[in-house]
């Protein structure tokens, strides 16, 4: 299973993005009836501009209290128009607003994936960055004023010579679309201003014989202080994946993991994305559903922790995750209340405003305690764990 703060990380930002389109199509509500009530130009009818205005106005009220309540409380003196107007914008509103909420778990699900195609294309840098380590040590003439050792090179590394013969490694780089054909002056930029000028690369280059463990802790250098971490590497992957920060800490722990298997062929193993993706896109769908279907209730127990706060001046993300907080802890019993609450301080102080920990640790220790006397929240097996 893949690490659960980015799984919630990852419902959150559904739900965030959910909620950014809902206000983008309630927007796009008020112009169809903005629509239904502008002045028909081309009429030789006397257009009444104050009553068409009105009659916008109580049709925008209408739509607000279906969208906020579910239901309107229009009075008689409604005219029929205005609420056929109002909840035909509504239904328009509900139908783009399911089917973005729908695109947005789909888009984070496949950003997830996507990690593991990031993880082979790192593997797949190692590789190139060998073929232009065999050429340059096969240039018959140093560069004078960039001289450079010879002896060895990534080409002659063990860790990578099994890399190299591994089939199951250049079949998932085929099917995953990773081709350099078109990028190898990246590829080249990095091998001349990244590796050839770090000094440990090349102290190893000064060598021509190494022990397995010497060729297997150059590798990891590289690994982590030079595709990792240079600027110029970095830059590369960080522009192809807009959460390359969030993701970038499990794709290392892969390429460690599979980097160690490599000390010869025998032991060499891909590590495995995870154990159980059904598992973990099923816990992120649930979370998010949880959270649109119950927002009222949850809206409940806040509003009852929250009377001395103004519900529209918290963050939005802070309450997104409160919710989606309370989702964790009342339906998924077998998850601890105290992980359960430690996992999303985190991801408020994260992605939330500077005090946004403080804010949601305060309210969710209080109301969970208050919640598990109430009996909404029970626990049973790991989520028995003393939440002292």
């Amino acid at each position: 299973m893949l690490n659960r703060r980015l799984l919630r990380t990852k419902a959150v930002q559904a739900l965030y993005a959910r909620k950014l389109t809902a206000d983008a199509n309630r927007l796009m509500a008020l112009d169809q009836i903005d629509e239904a009530f502008a002045p028909d130009l081309n009429s030789m009818e006397f257009q009444d501009r104050a009553k068409l205005n009105e009659m916008k106005k109580q049709a925008g009220a209408i739509l607000d209290e279906l969208i906020n309540k579910g239901e309107s409380t229009e009075g008689s003196d409604i005219p029929a128009k205005v609420s056929v107007v109002a909840k035909s914008a509504f239904l328009a509103y509900q139908r783009q607003t399911e089917s973005d909420g729908q695109k947005m778990v789909r888009r984070v699900l496949n950003e997830t994936e996507s990690i593991y195609v990031d993880f082979i294309r790192v593997l797949s840098i190692f590789l190139e960055l060998s073929h232009q380590a065999k050429v340059d040590r096969g240039r018959r003439y140093d560069d004078p004023e960039a001289p450079f050792p010879k002896a060895g090179g990534l080409d002659t590394n063990r860790v990578i010579q099994v890399l190299e013969a591994d089939k199951n490694l250049e079949e998932e780089i085929i099917r995953n679309g990773i081709n350099w054909t078109n990028e190898m002056n990246l590829i080249r930029k990095i091998y001349r201003e990244a590796l050839r000028k770090d000094a440990e690369y090349e102290k190893y280059c000064n060598e021509a014989n190494h022990t397995p463990e010497e060729d297997q802790q150059i590798i990891q250098y590289i690994l982590r202080q030079v595709i990792m971490k240079h600027e110029i590497s970095l830059g590369y992957l960080e522009q192809r994946d807009l959460y390359w920060t969030d993701h970038s800490e499990l794709i290392r722990g892969l390429c460690i993991k599979t980097l160690k298997s490599a000390d010869t062929s025998e032991t060499f193993q891909l590590a495995p994305f995870t154990k159980d993706w059904e598992e973990d896109s099923a816990f992120v769908e649930e979370l998010y559903r949880l959270v649109i279907s119950q927002s009222d209730q949850f809206d409940v127990y806040l509003d009852d922790q929250l009377k001395n706060w103004e519900l529209d001046r918290i963050a939005l993300v802070d309450m997104i995750i409160l919710k989606t907080a309370l989702a964790e802890l009342i339906h998924f019993p077998g998850s601890p209340v105290k992980v359960t609450i430690n996992e999303f301080i985190e991801i408020a102080k994260r992605y939330s405003t500077p005090k946004s920990g403080k804010f949601v640790n305060g309210v969710l220790d209080v109301l969970s305690v208050k919640l598990a006397k109430e009996g909404v929240i029970r626990k049973s097996g790991r989520g028995l764990i003393d939440n002292k």
